[in-house]
């Protein structure tokens, strides 16, 4: 379920991505380390945790979630599955799905934090800019591809140099193509 909060645009969610990665101590030519982030992000956003649960206990459709604790902060649960193909194998798509929690976790400490209004009906639409999820994603697709380093790269080079699933590269590879040839930026997620 998504839901509303205040505006972010695209643009300032590449900027923010910018400074995320210097926090980190991370420049726009290395892949974004998110197992590293994952434990380094309950340091810095005072009562965050994580924890890996047996596959069976999130629903199927959940790779990974992010909620409030009843005591303050944020709580991730990531399967078991997922964690160990993001360790392992270095899946792209496993890594992406605990990023975006992770976005989840540093947007909701900026500040962008869900308002009481929420999508209930089928046929209501929150706008990119102020969906929680929109923004998490748009943030996750900045983070572990950063957009100017990618100019005139083939989805297959941005999976050899930034670790993400070859879905998320070629959809880069694609806009970033775009964006040149219109001489515009347009929406990456």
């Amino acid at each position: 379920m998504d839901y509303m909060t205040k505006p972010l645009s695209r643009t300032a969610i590449r900027n923010l991505s910018k400074h995320i990665r210097r926090i980190f101590d991370l420049n726009s030519d290395e892949p974004f380390p998110v197992l590293q982030i994952l434990e380094k992000v309950c340091f810095v956003c005072e009562g965050t945790e994580f924890q890996i649960l047996e596959d069976h206990e999130l629903p199927a459709n959940v790779f990974a979630w992010c909620y409030p604790k009843p005591d303050g902060g944020l709580k991730i649960e990531i399967k078991q599955t997922v964690y160990d193909g993001a360790y392992n194998d270095s899946n792209g798509a496993f890594l992406c799905f605990i990023c975006h929690e992770i976005c989840h976790v540093i947007l909701f400490y900026l500040g962008y934090t869900p308002i009481s209004s929420r999508t209930l009906k089928k046929d209501e639409q929150i706008p990119a800019f102020r969906s929680v999820e929109w923004q998490a994603k748009a943030l996750c697709g900045e983070l572990t591809i950063p957009f100017e380093a990618t100019v005139g790269m083939s989805a297959k080079e941005i999976v050899d140099k930034y670790h993400v699933s070859m879905l998320s590269a070629k959809y880069r590879a694609k806009q970033r193509k775009s964006s040149d040839e219109k001489g515009k930026v347009i929406p990456m997620f």
